[in-house]
């Protein structure tokens, strides 16, 4: 059950909570979404909200996974999953961006090395 409540919670946000979580779920999209992917336009201030963004979820991810690791009570568990879909969902607005905007440039992330070239120079310089 643990197991089930990890890949959920490493799943929140629908297909983007951050960069490394893609990187491991994202594997088997379809060439199409990769596609579309490629061809997404990101501002550099949409760009730095999104790393802003990723480091509160990457946060209340950790924390959430860490909790659940000492939980084994099932009930308890998905308390500790719908909480931290909450906060990261807040964490996000709170940035400013939409979830659907950070879930946009999150995908990007995984096909377009220009886009990851930015939010690396970005990532550095914060």
């Amino acid at each position: 059950m643990r197991k089930l409540a990890l890949v959920a919670l490493v799943t929140a946000l629908g297909a983007g909570v951050s960069t490394s979580a893609l990187a491991a779920g994202q594997q088997t999209a379809q060439p199409q979404a990769q596609t579309q992917a490629q061809n997404v336009k990101v501002s550099d201030k949409e760009l730095s909200l999104f790393v802003e963004a990723e480091k509160s979820v990457n946060s209340i991810r950790q924390s959430a996974i860490s909790k659940l690791g000492q939980t084994k009570d099932q009930n308890a568990a998905q308390k500790i999953q719908q909480q931290a879909n909450e906060s990261m969902v807040k964490a996000v607005k709170d940035t400013g961006l939409s979830v659907q905007d950070y879930n946009k440039i999150a995908r990007a992330l995984q096909t377009d090395k220009d886009l990851r070239s930015r939010i690396s120079q970005l990532q550095k310089a914060g």
